[in-house]
């Protein structure tokens, strides 16, 4: 079936090299285009430098996102992690982030791959980690990115030295890719990929007055779904990250 004649959808992400959703979606009648609605800037590397020099600090490390992971490695300006850290509490929200910690910084090894969101490794670390909490654990953080955690941890007695590492900012082809794929007639799906998803659509919104009346709006997790929330945006349908089926069952109705 020819490309043309599958039904459209938005996806506000950026594909990666091992993305599902493409080829998914496209063996499902269905014509996926990627929209990255962020880009990222590193900040503060220096402050988290001198952090990941003192390993005795800390009682381990949490990366949020692999995008934690990547400030690490920049911050280290891509030299090996002090070897200290790797017999310490080292944890990794979901199987990208631990793949990532594990290929970047030299086989870190972290815990939490199957943890699907933040509660999840929230629990995880409370379960592994031992009533001893002297030491604070060392969260590298994006803007927006790790708070949900933070809390948590804190409210269950952990010390949390969260370090902000890098901001994501609208991507600046955004708003000219999202008039060309709106011009399509069929356009009627469009899936938010985290907050920031949320926040350069809603910049774009109210700046070119587009009607979200018609259209199906669909969160991927549980921060989506917040951001979307308190947005005041509607939505059709939330889905799990790691439930592809449930996204193409939540497009198709």
């Amino acid at each position: 079936m020819s490309e043309r004649s599958k039904r459209p959808v938005i996806l506000l992400k950026a594909p990666t090299a091992d993305d599902l959703y493409g080829p998914t979606m496209r063996n499902h009648n269905l014509d996926p285009i990627f929209i990255a609605p962020s880009h990222f800037v590193f900040k503060n590397l220096r402050t988290l430098r001198a952090k990941l020099m003192e390993p005795h600090k800390y009682a381990g490390i949490i990366f949020p996102s692999p995008r934690c992971v990547q400030a690490v490695h920049e911050a280290l300006d891509r030299n090996p992690l002090p070897s200290c850290w790797r017999p310490l509490h080292n944890y990794a929200l979901g199987r990208s982030t631990h793949n990532a910690a594990w290929f970047t910084l030299q086989n870190l090894p972290t815990m939490g791959d199957h943890a699907a969101n933040a509660h999840n490794l929230c629990d995880l670390i409370v379960e592994t980690f031992g009533p001893k909490r002297d030491l604070p654990l060392l969260m590298p953080c994006g803007n927006g990115v790790g708070q949900t955690l933070r809390l948590r941890l804190v409210a269950q007695g952990f010390r949390v030295d969260g370090c902000e590492a890098y901001e994501s900012q609208s991507h600046p082809d955004f708003a000219e890719q999202m008039r060309h794929a709106l011009k399509y007639k069929r356009m009627e799906t469009i899936v938010f990929f985290g907050p920031s998803s949320v926040r350069s659509s809603l910049q774009f919104f109210e700046k070119y007055n587009v009607s979200l009346k018609d259209r199906k709006l669909i969160a991927v997790g549980a921060g989506t779904r917040k951001a979307m929330e308190d947005a005041g945006m509607q939505m059709d349908a939330v889905v799990d990250p790691t439930d592809l089926g449930q996204l193409l069952r939540a497009i198709k109705s």
